[in-house]
């Protein structure tokens, strides 16, 4: 009887014990020029057998991924090549697309990379100069539209000098130092050369060619 009993048992728990177990793996990505961009991986993700839960790191440009057992690293991967991204197995590798380089010559620094503050903003100005200050992230996609129309403009305007400030998040030092004027990405403060601040959001390429001619 005892004997029996045991039998059941351990019947029992086989019975109940899961076929598989479910794992999370990271993956980064590369190629992408946006958060929107792993946004749009981790729908796809999602729809793939054996994926339970997809998300995104914008900041590391990694995807954290709950599958089953029986899925491989290598149906991710190709998800993520299907969707036009680079992916790796593992953390540590993410980047976004580096930005394109300003013409030989151009006036432009990069005030801050790492979303440190800056200091008084009337000290990155240039005398005599439209000076731009372009507050961005790599993870944004609007900014690389203006960053872009700042790179023509260098090309015919030697009265334009560019201070490129990488937010990073919104909660940075340099977010902080801005204040509740920084609602959204991309950021413009314009002065001209007579001094006189304009600030705006949003990739308005009207909005910076008025600022760019105002007195």
């Amino acid at each position: 009887m005892m004997k029996r009993f045991g039998w059941f048992v351990l019947i029992g728990v086989v019975l109940a014990s899961p076929a598989s177990a479910d794992r999370v793996r990271v993956f980064s990505m590369q190629g992408a020029d946006c958060a929107e961009c792993g946004t749009k991986v981790v729908g796809e993700l999602k729809k793939m057998k054996g994926v339970r839960r997809a998300s995104f790191d914008k900041q590391r440009v990694e995807l954290t991924v709950t599958v089953s057992d029986a899925t491989p690293d290598d149906a991710v991967l190709a998800t993520i090549a299907k969707a036009g991204y680079v992916g790796f197995s593992g953390p540590g590798k993410g980047a976004y697309l580096p930005h394109p380089d300003y013409p030989k010559g151009a006036d432009v620094r990069i005030a801050t990379h790492d979303g440190s503050a800056v200091g008084p903003l009337e000290q990155l100005r240039v005398a005599g100069k439209y000076t731009v200050l372009d507050v961005y992230a790599d993870w944004c996609g609007p900014c690389r539209g203006v960053d872009a129309r700042l790179r023509e403009l260098t090309v015919t305007r030697t009265d334009l000098a560019v201070r490129k400030l990488n937010l990073v998040d919104f909660d940075s030092p340099l977010a902080k130092q801005l204040g509740p004027r920084l609602r959204a990405l991309p950021h413009l403060i314009v002065f001209t050369p007579t001094g006189r601040r304009i600030e705006f959001e949003g990739a308005d390429l009207a909005k910076l060619n008025a600022a760019l001619a105002a007195k």
